[in-house]
C-alpha cells in the first residue's frame, strides 16, 4: 500500500483499462489461467464498487483500441461499448489505432456519444496543421485535493497499419515531440502528470527515457500485463493486459508541494474482472441484454468444429493461420475463379479456436475487423517484395497458401527472403500471379505497399464468411504447420 496522507500529500487511485477490442461478454479459456473473465458488466461492476470506496479520489481512464474486435460490438460500430463507459464514468479515452478501423465519421460519432473526452496529442488535421477538431490533447482533472493533468497519446503508425482512406487528411506525429510541446503548461496547471498512451510497452519506456517530468504512464497496444508496475527515469509505467480481463488499480501518494510522487502501489495491482462482484449498474446489464440479444442468432450459429486447439501467432507459420488462407484461396477457386495464392497477414488473426464445436461469434472473434476478399495480379518481382516486407521487422508476418518460402533474419532488410516457391516451382520475378488477399492488405495496409501495384482487382465474399463456409464444408477442420513458411 502507499504511504498515509499527511496535510501536503494526497493519495489518488487510478483505475484504468486498455485494448478493450469490444469484449461485451466474458471470455473463457484464456488469459493466463484467469478463467472465465472479462464482460462490461463485470467489468464495470468492479469499477463500482472500487469507486464506491472513495469516489472523491478515483479517476477511471481507459488507453485505447477500445471498440473493434467481436460481433457484438462491430455489429453496433462500438455504441455500446462507448454507452458502457459512459455509465461506468471514464475520465478520459486516449484513441488507440483500432479506433479509425471504421472510418473518421464512425469515430466522430462515438467520441460525440462519449461523455469523456477523446484525448490524442500527436494528431492533426492536415489540411489546417492543427489538432484534429474531435479531439483534445489533455485534460485537467480535480481528484481530491490534487490537479491531474491526462495528455493523450494515439499510436504513431496508425497509417501504415489501417486503411490510407480511414485516416486520410490526419498527421500523427512522433510522441515526443508532442509531449514536449505541452509538458510546461501541465506543468504550471496540475500536481500530477499522466500520460494516457497507446505506443506500447516498449513506446512507454522509449518515451519516459527521453521526457523527464512525467509522473506516470498508463499504457495500451501491447496488451502487456504489468506487475508491479515498471519505473524508467522516475516514471511510472502501467498497463493492464486486454479484453478486460484485468481491471489495473494504482495508489499514488502525491506530495502537493513539491509536485512529486512519494509513494505508489507495486503489487496487487491487477485486479481479475470476474462475476464474483454483485451488479451494480442495471443500466450497464441492460444495454449488454440488448447488444447480445440483438446478435445472438448470428453468434450462436453453429459452423463445424476444429479438431484441435489452434492457437493464433503473431510471426512464423501456424496452423490457424493456414486454414484461414486455405479457407480464402478455396473460396476464391470455388466460385470458378483462377488463383495461385493466398496471404493474409498474421496480425489480423486475433484470437485461438478451441478444440471442438466452434461457433460464428467465436470465429469473428478470429477474424474481427470485416475484411473482404480481394484478388489481384502481382508480378513475382511485387510478391518478393511482399514477402520481404513481412519479415523486416519480425521473424515473419504473413501466412500463405499455394506457395512457401525460406528466410533468414540474418540477412539485411530486403534480402531476407532465401527462397520462393509457388505451385513448387520457383517463383518467377516476370510472371503475373494471381494473389487472393484481404481488402486491408490489397490497399497497403501493414506498410504493404506492393499490393496497391496490383492489376485486374476484383472483390469477393467477407473474409470471415468465407471461412465459415470452409469450416462447415471441411469440419471437423484438422489444420497443420506444413513448412510454408521456414525460417534458417
Amino acid at each position: 500500500m502507499t504511504a498515509p496522507a499527511t496535510d501536503s500529500t494526497e493519495t489518488i487511485i487510478i483505475l484504468h483499462t486498455n485494448d478493450l477490442h469490444g469484449a461485451v461478454e466474458p471470455e473463457a479459456g484464456s488469459g493466463g489461467g484467469l478463467g472465465e473473465s472479462g464482460g462490461l458488466v463485470n467489468l464495470v461492476s468492479l469499477v463500482d464498487e472500487l469507486r464506491l470506496q472513495d469516489p472523491e479520489r478515483t479517476l477511471l481512464l481507459d488507453a485505447g483500441d477500445t471498440l473493434q474486435g467481436t460481433y457484438v460490438s462491430n455489429s453496433n460500430q462500438g455504441q455500446v461499448v462507448v454507452a458502457a463507459m459512459n455509465a461506468a464514468g471514464y475520465d478520459a479515452w486516449a484513441l488507440g489505432n483500432h479506433e479509425f478501423d471504421w472510418g473518421k465519421e464512425v469515430l466522430r460519432a462515438r467520441i460525440s456519444q462519449a461523455s469523456f473526452p477523446a484525448l490524442a496529442a500527436n494528431l492533426v488535421d492536415t489540411a489546417t496543421s492543427e489538432m484534429w477538431d474531435e479531439v483534445e490533447p489533455y485534460a485537467i482533472v480535480p481528484v481530491g485535493r490534487a490537479k491531474v493533468a491526462i495528455l493523450g497519446l494515439a499510436y504513431p503508425d496508425t497509417p501504415t497499419i489501417n486503411r490510407p482512406e480511414n485516416v486520410e487528411g490526419l498527421m500523427f506525429s512522433a510522441a515526443e515531440a508532442a509531449v514536449r510541446r505541452y509538458l510546461p503548461e501541465l506543468e504550471s496547471e496540475a500536481h500530477l502528470i499522466v500520460v494516457l498512451s497507446h505506443l506500447g510497452y516498449d513506446g512507454d519506456r522509449a518515451l519516459a527515457s527521453a521526457v523527464d517530468g512525467i509522473d506516470l504512464i498508463v499504457g495500451g497496444h501491447t496488451h502487456t500485463f504489468l506487475e508491479p508496475p515498471a519505473v524508467v527515469n522516475g516514471t511510472i509505467i502501467a498497463q493492464a493486459g486486454t479484453k478486460g480481463k484485468v481491471l489495473g488499480r494504482l495508489e499514488l501518494t502525491v506530495d502537493l508541494e513539491s509536485e512529486t510522487v512519494k509513494d505508489y502501489t507495486r503489487s496487487g495491482v491487477l485486479l481479475p474482472v470476474t462475476d464474483d462482484v454483485a451488479v451494480l449498474s442495471q443500466e450497464v446489464q441492460a444495454l449488454v441484454d440488448a447488444a447480445v440479444g440483438a446478435a445472438k442468432e448470428t453468434m450462436d450459429q453453429p459452423i463445424g468444429e476444429v479438431a484441435r486447439t489452434l492457437q493464433t501467432r503473431r510471426s512464423g507459420e501456424f496452423a490457424l493461420g493456414n486454414l484461414v488462407v486455405d479457407a480464402m484461396l478455396a473460396s476464391w477457386m470455388g466460385e470458378g475463379h483462377l488463383a495461385d495464392v493466398a496471404m493474409h497477414n498474421n496480425g489480423g488473426i486475433r484470437a485461438d479456436l478451441l478444440k471442438g464445436p466452434i461457433t460464428f461469434g467465436q470465429l469473428y472473434a478470429v477474424l474481427p475487423f470485416d475484411n473482404q476478399l480481394v484478388a489481384l495480379d502481382l508480378t513475382g518481382a511485387q510478391v518478393l517484395r511482399i514477402l520481404e516486407h513481412s519479415v523486416a521487422e519480425r521473424a515473419g508476418n504473413m501466412q500463405v497458401a499455394g506457395m512457401a518460402f525460406r528466410f533468414s533474419m540474418s540477412e539485411p532488410v530486403g534480402q531476407r527472403v532465401l527462397e520462393a516457391t509457388v505451385g513448387g516451382r520457383p517463383l518467377d520475378p516476370e510472371r503475373n500471379y494471381r494473389v487472393v488477399t484481404i481488402d486491408y492488405l490489397a490497399s497497403g495496409g501493414d506498410g504493404q505497399e506492393a499490393f496497391l501495384d496490383g492489376t485486374n482487382v476484383a472483390y469477393g465474399d467477407g473474409e470471415v464468411w468465407a471461412v465459415a463456409d470452409y469450416v462447415r464444408k471441411h469440419s471437423p477442420v484438422d489444420a497443420k504447420v506444413e513448412g510454408r513458411i521456414v525460417q534458417r
